[in-house]
């Protein structure tokens, strides 16, 4: 049975990390159209959905945002599978993305949207090439 759940773990994890492949596309779509603020949202969840991958394959969710974030930190960032910048700039996209969505007098520039992108796209392609090696192993 246990390998049945491992394939079921493995499943997930691939659909949140397409997922997040699907949220860095639209990242890169809203800042040539200039929707800075979508923009930065989505590199949020970008990075959002390859931790929530790397977490799927541990059988680990959590309810809230803070959660997922402090999970992968605890586990993968302070363990040193993952750099700690990783955990700087996650934190510079939750703050942005909170911002982005709550905060109505926050006007993200272009180059704020470009650098938010560069940073899911680092967390993501760090996630993608771990989880590379976990499918394949």
């Amino acid at each position: 049975a246990s390998e049945l759940l491992d394939k079921e773990f493995i499943d997930l994890s691939r659909m949140q990390l397409r997922r997040a492949g699907e949220l860095l596309k639209e990242t890169a779509i809203l800042i040539d159209f200039g929707a800075y603020n979508s923009a930065v949202n989505r590199a949020y969840y970008a990075a959002f959905h390859a931790m929530k991958a790397v977490e799927a394959l541990d059988n680990f969710d959590a309810k809230r945002h803070i959660g997922v974030i402090q999970y992968f930190r605890q586990n993968y960032i302070k363990t040193g599978i993952f750099e700690k910048e990783l955990s700087v700039i996650t934190e510079q996209l939750q703050t942005a993305r909170g911002d982005s969505d709550y905060n109505i007098s926050v006007s993200f520039s272009q180059q704020d949207a470009k650098m938010y992108y560069a940073y899911a796209k680092k967390i993501v392609g760090a996630i993608e090439a771990y989880l590379r090696k976990k499918y394949d192993g």
